[in-house]
């Protein structure tokens, strides 16, 4: 019998959750289940744990990592395509930086955005 992870550990990773690189500093969270309020949840407790880790910069001097997290989520019944949740993700992680970095900002994709 192996052991696997525990209970509290499953309930906060759905087995279709996934985590990847995109691009250089990019990150995508894929959570094929979560409405907007969730996603951004976990969004939030990646940007906080991020915070946590105090991390030293390298500019400025005596500033710490942090990053911005853009979340963008869609429905099964709208008609857009990865693309366009990508195009989403952008655009909200593009408001989360003018807000002042180190901080999450989420967008439903749809037609709007095709």
């Amino acid at each position: 019998m192996a052991a696997g992870p525990p209970p509290e550990e499953v309930a906060r990773h759905p087995p279709g959750d996934r985590v990847a690189r995109y691009g250089g500093e990019e990150f995508a969270v894929i959570l094929p289940d979560a409405p907007l309020d969730g996603a951004l949840v976990v969004a939030e407790r990646i940007r906080a744990a991020v915070a946590a880790l105090e991390l030293p910069a390298a500019e400025p001097p005596g500033s710490t990592v942090s990053v911005s997290i853009g979340a963008a989520t869609l429905q099964q019944a709208e008609r857009v395509g990865p693309r366009e949740l990508i195009q989403a993700a952008d655009a909200a992680l593009y408001q989360a930086k003018p807000a002042g970095r180190n901080c999450v900002a989420g967008l439903a994709a749809g037609p709007a955005l095709a």
